[in-house]
Formats: C-alpha cells, sequence, structure tokens
C-alpha cells in the first residue's frame, strides 16, 4: 500500500498484515512502506511560573523545556513612551521581551518517534496468525524457533470447525525471521528508575489531542472501547474498529509505567473529584489507558455526589442520562443508574490527553461527538 494513498490512521494503525498457512516462511518478514506522515506536536509544553522553572529536571533523565526570549522593537520611543514603561516596569529599554516556551525537542538526543515506529511495535506485541489476534507482549523471555516449528504452530492455530479458534496456543516471544521482530525503540521499564515527567514523553497518536477537527479516536464513554472505539472519521464509510494491536501500542514514549489523571480540560469545578492512577509495571499502553478513562467514568454516582452538584448541572446530568438510554435501546430497552459519565452533561465523546497546564500529571478531553 502506498504512503500517500493511505487514511490518516492507517499510517499508524488501521490494517495490520498477518502470517497464513502456505506462506513462505523462508522469506524475512518486511514492514510497510515507511510514512512520511505528518503528527502533530506532542504534547503541549506546561507552564511555568518562570523563576521556579530549572533548565534540568530535578528527577527525570531527559531536559526539561527550554524558553526563549524574542525581543521585538517598541513603535512607541517618545520620551512620555519611555517614562511610562519605566513606572510599569522599571526599564527604559526600547525593545518589548517576550518569553515564549520551546515547541519542538531542542536537544538532538531526543529522536521524533515516526508514525510507522508506534504500528510496528503493535505488529510485534499483536501479530496475526490465520487472522487471528496472537498474544506476544508482555515476554518474560525471547527464544528462536525452527522453521519446521513454525509452520507446525500456524497449521495448529484453527481447528476443523468455523469456530474452533485456537490462538491461545500461540507462544509469546517467539523469533522468527519470518515473524514483525520486536521494535528496538521501546526499552523495558527498569523498576526504581526514575520516570520522564508528562511533558518529557510523546504521545502516541491515538491518543493525542487535536484542537479542532475530527479526533484519532471516536470513542464515547458510555461504550467499552474493547468494540466501542472507532478511528478515522467515525463510523462512516472509512471507519474501522480499533484492535487488538492498536491498543497494544505503548502509549508513550518512552514508556511510562504510571500515569495520574487529575483534571478534565474545560471542567470548571474548582477540582477534578474522581481522580485516577493508569499502571503497567511493563510499560502503559493505549489499552491501559482507554480502560482506565472507562472503568473511572462508569462509575455509578452516589447520592451524596449528586446533591453536592448546582441545580444545573444535576439537570444536565439527567438530560444527558436520558439521552444516553435512549441511543442504547435501539434494539430493545435500555435502561441504567446515573454513571460519572453523565455528570458531564452529554460531553463524553474521547479526544484524547494532555499533561495538566501545571506539570503535576495528566488531563482528559471530551467533546461532542
Amino acid at each position: 500500500m502506498a504512503s500517500q494513498g493511505r487514511l490518516p490512521y492507517e499510517h499508524h494503525g488501521g490494517f495490520y498484515r498477518g502470517l497464513a498457512p502456505g506462506d513462505d516462511l523462508t522469506k524475512p518478514w518486511e514492514w510497510s512502506p515507511v510514512s512520511n506522515h505528518f503528527l502533530p506536536l506532542s504534547p503541549l509544553k506546561p507552564v511555568f511560573e518562570l523563576p521556579r522553572a530549572a533548565s534540568t529536571s530535578p528527577v527525570s533523565t531527559l531536559p526539561s523545556p527550554t524558553i526563549s526570549i524574542v525581543r521585538f522593537p517598541l513603535t512607541e520611543r517618545g520620551i512620555w513612551a519611555r517614562i511610562k514603561r519605566f513606572i510599569k516596569s522599571g526599564k527604559l529599554s526600547v525593545n518589548e521581551e517576550i518569553v515564549i516556551p520551546a515547541h519542538e525537542p531542542v536537544h538532538a538526543s531526543i529522536p521524533k518517534i515516526e508514525a510507522h515506529e508506534w504500528k510496528q511495535y503493535g505488529y510485534w506485541a499483536r501479530p496475526i496468525i490465520d487472522d487471528l489476534v496472537c498474544i506476544n507482549s508482555p515476554v518474560t523471555s525471547e527464544k528462536t524457533i525452527r522453521t519446521e516449528d513454525l509452520s507446525t504452530l500456524i497449521q495448529s492455530m484453527r481447528g476443523p470447525g468455523p469456530e474452533d479458534n485456537h490462538n491461545e496456543r500461540w507462544i509469546p516471544g517467539i523469533k522468527h525471521p519470518a515473524l514483525p521482530p520486536r521494535p528496538s525503540r521501546w526499552k523495558d521499564p527498569v523498576p526504581g528508575e526514575p520516570l520522564p515527567f508528562p511533558w518529557e514523553v510523546q504521545i502516541n497518536p491515538f491518543l493525542q489531542h487535536v484542537l479542532w477537527g475530527p479526533s484519532p479516536l471516536s470513542w464515547c464513554l458510555s461504550t467499552h472501547p474493547v468494540g466501542g472505539a472507532y478511528y478515522g472519521r467515525g463510523r462512516g464509510p472509512h471507519s474501522q474498529a480499533c484492535t487488538g494491536p492498536d491498543r497494544a501500542q505503548p502509549a508513550t514514549w518512552p514508556f511510562l509505567t504510571h500515569m495520574y489523571f487529575n483534571a478534565v480540560a474545560g471542567d470548571t469545578a474548582p477540582r477534578f473529584p474522581w481522580p485516577f492512577t493508569v499502571s503497567n509495571p511493563r510499560g502503559i499502553k493505549v489499552g491501559d489507558v482507554l480502560l482506565g478513562v472507562y472503568d473511572t467514568f462508569n462509575t455509578a454516582v452516589t447520592e451524596d455526589e449528586k446533591l453536592s452538584w448546582p441545580p444545573m448541572r444535576r439537570n444536565a446530568a439527567e438530560r444527558a442520562l436520558k439521552h444516553r438510554c435512549e441511543l442504547l435501546s435501539v434494539y430493545q430497552p435500555f435502561e441504567d443508574i446515573m454513571r460519572r459519565c453523565d455528570a458531564l452533561g452529554g460531553v463524553m465523546y474521547f479526544r484524547g490527553i494532555e499533561p495538566t497546564i501545571d506539570g503535576g500529571g495528566w488531563m482528559v478531553t471530551f467533546g461532542t461527538h
């Protein structure tokens, strides 16, 4: 498939090639043509009080975002303009200084993860064998398998019946030239080593928040992410469900083992009442983040919580609950209790994640569709 003819999501997800009985296992695995598809900058840099911002991170091994000072000539150069500036700032400078954060990583040692690299990890972690998704990660050890044994293993994946599938027979960690190799970019987290800060990592394209336009994923919080999360431009002619290889991709580069979510973008509450932590000691994957968001916002709302809300928020939640039940009553009547997703007032479509503006954790963004 040519790189130019792919849909946007196919550069980092979508269709995954596999192996089938009868394939030539003496032919080494070949990756799809490398994509030059542009991904948005990720993540946005947090804003700090500049006197407190250190030039290097006190814990992380990666450099903190740098700042630049740009000087622009002032248009007002008269004596009275200079006196006013002196009264306001104590300076008589003829230039205006504007402090801006660095937009791209400025250190050559920090690589930019390309779109195809995320997909290559999905190829290795969840290989497609005879049209069955097999679990190849996490692994405790890797070993090389002979061509004859690999052929026998592939042929054993399906039985005589149409539903007689046996992907549980796959051996995680086996290595063979005909299989997708493990990408070397991602290293397993080492217990006890410091983790990078949220603004120091790159976010998987499926999880990136775009300010406008279609989101990388079309997923309503009221449905489980396994089978309910789509990408592309929603459930149109080019839509496709987010599959096992997609959810097995790393959530970030480098790997994180803990992500603390303590904010929802645009929420007017003084503080987020339901903070949660996504964790995986082997490295957090896309599916871990989606499942953490789903579990948190599908928790039932207590009566005390509901009574603590302002009347307008309670009314909005009641309307959202009613609308959600109507949408899920297509084939048969559906009734449910109020859940945290209803408290969003109908704004319950996932639009990605970002570091919080103060760098203290992560926030989730939602939209209306």
